[in-house]
């Protein structure tokens, strides 16, 4: 099989190749045209995360597309910037046919059938008053996706880490499962190759759905 990873060249991306590496898929990773990331087995391709067409390139004969893409910095853009990105990867997806996007999102992006947890709720409006940039834009990605008409599944997360992975996450909507604030990024890139490659495929289990993660 094989992906296209958005956002590789960040944290979390390690985890993501070396899982998808792991599994015996073919990487293809899509990196900013100024990034020094280099990796030996997998394939990259750089460029504007907005060039529609360089990214039909990238995305042509996957099997699915990952996206890791999520602010990054405290000074993040007013121009939303990852909102922009998404859009663009959709874009591209429906061009090329590849229907299933798994991306990285964050609490901050409420879905209609989350329950009230505080923690979480606490955390959106801190990002909200103090990362204004941020917020607006991790709001403007979950939007692009839950229009997009994609088969699409957000993996909500916290504060993520580097600790090994729990192997058994904490997997459900806010204020119905009882989450902790962390989870593991080896975790998250578990979970998120699951969702091609497992029973939760075959059961749809996630499919259009935006699950908060968590380790225990």
């Amino acid at each position: 099989m094989k992906v296209t990873i958005f956002g590789a060249t960040g944290k979390t991306g390690k985890y993501l190749i070396d899982e998808g590496l792991k599994r015996g898929f073919e990487i293809t990773v899509v990196a900013r045209s100024n990034s020094p990331f280099e990796h030996p087995m997998v394939s990259i391709i750089r460029g504007d995360l907005t060039d529609v067409e360089l990214l039909r390139v990238a995305i042509r004969g996957s099997d699915a597309v990952l996206s890791a893409l999520g602010p990054t910095s405290p000074r993040h853009p007013d121009d939303l910037p990852i909102t922009a990105a998404t859009q663009a990867i959709i874009a591209a997806m429906k061009l090329e046919n590849v229907k299933r996007l798994i991306a990285i999102s964050t609490g901050t992006a409420p879905d209609p059938e989350d329950g009230p947890d505080w923690k979480v709720r606490l955390q959106a409006l801190m990002i909200k008053l103090l990362l204004p940039s941020s917020y607006r834009d991790i709001i403007g990605l979950s939007r692009a996706i839950r229009s997009s008409q994609l088969d699409w599944t957000m993996v909500r997360v916290a504060i993520l880490t580097h600790r090994p992975a729990a192997r058994q996450p904490i997997v459900g909507l806010y204020g119905h499962t009882r989450h902790s604030m962390t989870v593991a990024r080896e975790d998250v890139a578990i979970f998120m190759f699951n969702q091609i490659s497992s029973r939760e495929v075959v059961n749809n289990e996630h499919l259009n759905k935006a699950p908060g993660i968590s380790s225990a």
